[in-house]
């Protein structure tokens, strides 16, 4: 999670940004049990929501059945501005589990989740009268703009209506970085160490 987004923020020239899921995910705003990875996520998604703002994030299988009711009511190519994100930032803020040494890092999440929580505008659009609604998030200065980008690149897949630069995207990183592309040096390095089979599951040694 935190690699896409600093990949998207500071490995591209684009003016907008396009991301997959929710900008500011639980797993970073927690710190997923490291401290180095909360305050480094802390910098990251308050340059990329607060300061570059002109991004639109698309989950894949929301489970907000309001939202989803809603979006089921629009016509092709609409959309809904629903919310903010500010309640469920600062449930994720209340929940944490922010103990010991973490609570000197609750001050900076606390302030980035008051920063930042009312200009995340969530909402939901519909991109074709055989697709499903999806979800999506948007700076509050840029929400009609992001709606439209993600509709647009949404109606290419006329029976999905999801955007296909995340698929793209997807498909790209599962072919180039794929599991395959960590397991094999692996094994070579521990074969080169004289321990080739110590380390395999009986399933990888079985015939």
């Amino acid at each position: 999670a935190y690699a896409e987004r600093a990949v998207l923020l500071r490995r591209s020239d684009a003016l907008w940004r396009m991301g997959h899921g929710n900008p500011a995910p639980y797993e970073l705003l927690t710190g997923s049990g490291s401290r180095e990875l909360l305050e480094s996520s802390l910098g990251l998604l308050r340059e990329l929501v607060l300061d570059h703002q002109r991004f639109v994030f698309v989950p894949s299988a929301p489970a907000d059945r309001m939202l989803l009711t809603i979006g089921n009511a629009l016509r092709p190519l609409e959309y809904a501005i629903v919310d903010t994100l500010s309640d469920r930032i600062n449930r994720v803020v209340e929940q944490g589990h922010y103990r010991g040494d973490w609570a000197s890092l609750l001050d900076g999440v606390r302030e980035f989740a008051a920063d930042a929580g009312s200009k995340v505008i969530i909402g939901v659009y519909r991109a074709s009268a055989m697709s499903p609604p999806h979800m999506f998030f948007a700076h509050a200065d840029h929400v009609h703009k992001a709606a439209m980008i993600a509709m647009a690149d949404s109606t290419l897949q006329e029976h999905r209506g999801f955007p296909m630069m995340i698929d793209l995207a997807d498909s790209i990183c599962r072919t180039t970085f794929g599991s395959d592309t960590l397991i094999a040096p692996t094994q070579v390095a521990y074969a080169q160490a004289g321990e080739p089979f110590r380390y395999l599951t009986e399933r990888q040694t079985r015939k």
